[in-house]
């Protein structure tokens, strides 16, 4: 009997210091729970948020960011010297990157879109077009924008989808650096452009197989007046990017040269046929450039990585970061009409009947 009271005793010890350990297990819990600093995961309401944490939930708040495809032209050649460096700095930031070329390489993703024979410098209209057809075919409009670009440009992301935040995808509006040659506005191809959604879709379904308003496929074609050509004939808005902030911001963002060709303040670095053919006038030095630039040109991959560093690595001690959380609306029709009306078309609405064109047009 004795027993049995001794054990009943260390029974009952033994569960209320089982009961004791769990309540103070949940009440630390709960303590713990109530004061952390984090609203992000909390179900609660904003109403009875802490005013501390309030505030900031509401000055952040943005729309989702764009869903930007980057389509890289590139050659076999290329592949391992530059393609690779695009795929490790720049290009995975990109919502979906895609290599095209004349030959696959499945570690890369690198996409064939013309025959092993025509994937040369004289055949980037070619490429350039049955890379978009490739783009439409697998993707069809599932992205927002759908980017251009070469195996030697970087591409800043973020100031992408700064830049682009302003335009409604759903609108037909290409942007990138303006330039012009025998009448025709279009923007450069080594700085990179911007298809919205609609734009890809007119390209596809309007132009693509049109030989009166779009140039078909031919050995040295100009590739970026080209498509230049095809966009406005299907009532495409030529948007230039240094224009494309509005406000006190009027400076390139696409540059068909590498910084270090703009940071002379002499004439020397800049070549007769950018400041011949370039919309906007040509500025050197710390001028030259937006403080919100999106692409780079003729970037070496030691440049690449150059760039990749300072911009997202290298901090300068003592300095606070800039809070850039801006409310940006998009564009209405009648914005997108009297900030970038359409091109005057008249010469080239008929290709047939241009007067004025390149040699092996």
């Amino acid at each position: 009997m004795t027993a049995k009271i001794k054990l009943r005793s260390q029974l009952h010890l033994m569960t209320g210091f089982m009961a004791g350990f769990i309540f103070a297990f949940v009440l630390l819990l709960y303590v713990y729970d109530v004061n952390r600093a984090s609203p992000w995961c909390t179900s609660s309401s904003p109403s009875t948020l802490p005013t501390a944490t309030t505030a900031p939930l509401a000055r952040f708040k943005e729309a989702p960011a764009a869903r930007i495809l980057c389509m890289v032209l590139t050659c076999p050649e290329n592949v391992q010297s530059l393609a690779r460096h695009v795929h490790a700095t720049w290009g995975k930031r990109c919502s979906r990157l895609v290599f095209v070329s004349s030959e696959s390489y499945e570690p890369l993703g690198v996409v064939q879109v013309v025959d092993p024979s025509g994937g040369g410098y004289e055949d980037l209209w070619n490429k350039t077009r049955e890379g978009f057809r490739h783009i439409w075919q697998e993707y069809g409009q599932d992205f927002d924008w759908y980017l251009k670009a070469d195996d030697d440009t970087y591409v800043i992301m973020e100031n992408m989808q700064y830049l682009l935040s302003a335009y409604d995808p759903s609108t037909p509006v290409y942007l990138g650096y303006k330039m012009t040659r025998y009448n025709v506005s279009y923007m450069s191809g080594g700085a990179s452009y911007v298809l919205s959604r609609e734009t890809l879709h007119r390209f596809m379904t309007q132009a693509y197989e049109s030989e009166v308003v779009c140039p078909q496929p031919k050995r040295m074609g100009i590739e970026d007046f080209y498509m230049g050509i095809c966009l406005q004939n299907v009532g495409v808005h030529l948007v230039d990017s240094a224009q494309a902030l509005g406000g006190d911001d009027a400076k390139h963002k696409f540059m068909p040269l590498d910084l270090e060709s703009y940071m002379s303040d002499s004439n020397a670095t800049t070549p007769d046929w950018l400041r011949l053919m370039s919309v906007s006038e040509v500025e050197t030095g710390f001028n030259c450039c937006s403080n919100y630039s999106v692409a780079f040109h003729y970037a070496s991959p030691e440049r690449m990585y150059l760039y990749e560093f300072l911009l997202y690595h290298l901090r300068v001690f003592g300095r606070r970061e800039p809070s850039e959380h801006h409310t940006r609306h998009h564009l209405t029709a009648t914005d997108l009409m009297r900030r970038f009306p359409l091109e005057d078309n008249s010469f080239i609405k008929d290709l047939q009947k241009m007067s004025e064109k390149p040699d092996n047009f």
